[in-house]
């Protein structure tokens, strides 16, 4: 029986000493990660507990935040003359083939910046609109609006609608019979980067919860290292 081929995803430095290399099984998708310090194998051992568990919560809140910044900045270098600066900057994205792809980008973004603010199974932790600084709490409500009545499924904001429209000459010829057509108006955002009168950016916005996010990762785990490993010998999780 030959062995199952395994894919290496990445090599990531943790810090200084400890490096860890991630791997795919082909055949079954299979995830595992081969960790090293100072280029020598080291063992493993997952940790259960509540703290871990909100450890788990959060940093995959911070991978949604990170993914869906890469998809905000992809929308940046893709229109990027868009002034979203300036309230009241509306337009029609009429390079219709560049603004579908800023719209799947888009609600890519929003959706997974609108999971980390809502309850998820599996998921233990969420975030708040209150943990956020002040200055950043009236552009979340529209990324959140955005998320439930757009992203999500179309709610009752009405930030996506069509109108059916029976379209006629102003002038007929007479005797003639009257050309008629209908038409469907159909009025589906693709992007929306601000608040009116505000001007904070999405991205700017996604850091800010990002790095509260990454604050709190980091905090669990020292909170992790200080109440349940050092006060134990290393060799008990290993048991």
């Amino acid at each position: 029986m030959k062995p199952k081929a395994m894919v290496a995803l990445s090599i990531k430095k943790v810090k200084s000493d400890w490096a860890a290399v991630d791997f795919v099984d082909k055949e079954t998708g299979r995830f595992h990660r081969i960790y090293k310090y100072k280029d020598k194998p080291c063992k493993r051992v997952y940790l259960k507990s509540r703290l871990a568990e909100h450890l788990s919560g959060y940093s995959l809140i911070e991978k949604d935040l990170r993914s869906s910044l890469v998809w905000l900045r992809k929308i940046d270098e893709l229109v990027g003359n868009f002034d979203g600066k300036k309230a009241g900057s509306y337009g029609v994205g009429r390079d219709r083939e560049t603004y579908n792809i800023v719209k799947g980008l888009f609600v890519a973004a929003l959706t997974f910046y609108g999971k980390g603010f809502s309850k998820c199974e599996g998921r233990p932790v969420k975030l708040e609109r209150n943990q956020l600084a002040e200055n950043y709490r009236e552009l979340p409500d529209l990324a959140i609006s955005y998320r439930h009545n757009f992203a999500a499924h179309s709610g009752a904001k009405k930030l996506e609608f069509v109108k059916v429209a029976l379209v006629v000459p102003l002038k007929a010829k007479p005797g003639k019979p009257l050309p008629m057509i209908i038409y469907t108006e159909l009025n589906q955002p693709d992007l929306a980067w601000y608040s009116k009168g505000n001007e904070l950016w999405f991205i700017e916005l996604f850091e800010h919860v990002r790095s509260m996010v990454k604050d709190k990762v980091n905090k669990l785990s020292e909170k992790i290292m200080a109440e349940e490993i050092l006060p134990k010998d290393p060799s008990h999780f290993f048991k």
